[in-house]
């Protein structure tokens, strides 16, 4: 069974403030938009969807900046969530467990962001022996002095690549629970 990972589209992570100047992630409506349709093909076919949220000294946990993006199809009735204090979603966490349990040995990875957590969270899955997508259009990151997000996102999509799959969202597909099981 494939389940849908959603790393830290946090209101803390999505946006930070320098100077007085507020600077999202880039594509961030995009990516936000991107997100929600796979988290709606999941849904749709019965497959677990897990939101981690990442928490440290400046993204306070029950705080403003820990919740997710508001655009975000969250609904906390009939999905699986997951705190972490580190930059992979396993680590110090339930999530491997809860995964089994569950029949998952596949996920699909997206969310922020691209050079830390959605990183440290594939390649973990990946020695934990799980099958790994990264949604190809699904993390995103900043720009930084020395490489622009475009060029981080791309780096990563080529290095991961050489050990998962890498793919566009609209391609895709989380097989219905009932076809899987009979």
């Amino acid at each position: 069974m494939k389940a849908l990972l959603v790393i830290d589209v946090q209101k803390g992570v999505y946006a930070w403030e320098e100077d007085g100047k507020v600077e999202e992630v880039q594509d961030g409506p995009a990516l936000v938009a991107t997100i929600n349709g796979l988290v709606g093909a999941a849904r749709a076919a019965g497959s677990p969807v897990f939101f981690v949220q990442h928490e440290d000294e400046d993204i306070v946990a029950e705080t403003t900046l820990w919740d997710f993006v508001d655009d975000l199809d969250v609904r906390r009735d009939a999905d699986h969530f997951v705190r972490k204090t580190h930059g992979s979603a396993f680590h110090d966490t339930d999530l491997a467990g809860t995964l089994a349990q569950l029949g998952v040995d596949e996920v699909v990875v997206c969310g922020l962001q691209s050079e830390f957590c959605v990183d440290s969270t594939v390649r973990q899955a990946v020695a934990l022996g799980l099958g790994v997508t990264l949604v190809a259009d699904g993390h995103s990151t900043f720009d930084t002095e020395v490489l622009t997000a475009s060029q981080i996102i791309a780096h990563h999509n080529r290095t991961l690549g050489a050990y998962v799959t890498v793919a566009p969202s609209d391609s895709i597909e989380f097989e219905s629970v009932e076809a899987e099981q009979g």
